[in-house]
């Protein structure tokens, strides 16, 4: 008897060593970039080129023989007019050939987050915590918001974005060491979101380490009240890690995104990127 629990004592020993192997090999294989499922993403971020062009149109007016006198008119000069920049949108239709679950692509000018956002539907909010775009196993995920807790449409007042912290700097890896840093923190303060029918800018407002709570199921942030409580508690957090830019704080009827993600350092903490728009 003491033969057979010392062979089931051999056989979990050894059938834990090899799911710490595995797991180091996954680990291993992000550091080093190997099949990286993120490294390929520029094939599908297609954007949508028909910008409107209005050109002049030439109308052809006959002049009469006769010369008619005029009188000399006084030159008028006007401020020139602001030309809005077309900024196209991505193509969503390519974006949804490959994962129906894409529901936004964000974009930080100057870093490497440039990722499509997903949502898995049907209460699997989870999902993407370590599948990636075409639904394989990741160890990293994807970029993801939770449908139990926000709509598709980014149009709630405040919608969380999660994404795993990677060591090679890749997914939300990156976001502690340039906004902890008050210079790179106003450097990076634009935040694109691609929506399928329009481009929002969202501007940088606090990057703080925050204990580790579901946010969007502790604070109901339909009510005012809430809403501002949360943001007001978010002012109140000192650490070396905090910057603020208290002139873009949110108010009453502006939607917020947050970038939320491990804490280097102390796991029982997250590190919350904020953007207002």
């Amino acid at each position: 008897m003491k033969k057979v629990y010392l062979i089931l004592l051999i056989c979990c020993i050894l059938l834990i060593g090899v799911l710490i192997y595995v797991q180091i090999e996954r680990y291993q294989t992000v550091e080093n970039g190997e099949n990286d499922p993120l490294e390929n993403l520029d094939s599908i971020k297609v954007y949508v080129t028909d910008e409107p062009q209005s050109e002049p149109v030439e109308v052809e007016t006959e002049l009469p023989d006769t010369e008619l006198e005029t009188e000399p008119v006084e030159e008028v000069t006007t401020a020139p007019e602001t030309e809005e920049v077309f900024e196209p949108n991505l193509d969503f239709n390519v974006l949804w050939d490959t994962n129906p679950d894409v529901c936004a692509w964000i974009e930080i000018p100057g870093m490497v987050v440039d990722y499509p956002v997903l949502q898995s539907p049907k209460g699997n909010d989870n999902k993407y915590l370590k599948t990636d775009l075409n639904g394989n196993y990741y160890v990293g995920g994807s970029l993801f918001t939770q449908e139990t807790y926000n709509n598709r449409d980014f149009n709630d007042r405040v919608t969380v974005i999660y994404g795993h912290w990677m060591p090679n700097g890749s997914l939300f890896g990156d976001i502690q060491r340039i906004y902890s840093d008050p210079e790179t923190f106003m450097s990076h303060s634009d935040i694109k979101i691609y929506l399928p029918d329009e481009v929002r800018h969202y501007t940088v407002f606090a990057a703080v380490p925050f204990e580790s709570i579901h946010i969007t199921a502790t604070y109901d942030f339909t009510s005012d009240y809430w809403y501002k409580s949360f943001f007001k508690r978010v002012a109140d957090v000192r650490s070396l890690y905090s910057c603020f830019n208290e002139e873009a704080f949110p108010e009453i009827g502006d939607r917020v995104i947050i970038l939320s993600t491990c804490l280097n350092g102390d796991n029982k903490e997250r590190y919350l990127v904020m953007a207002v728009n």
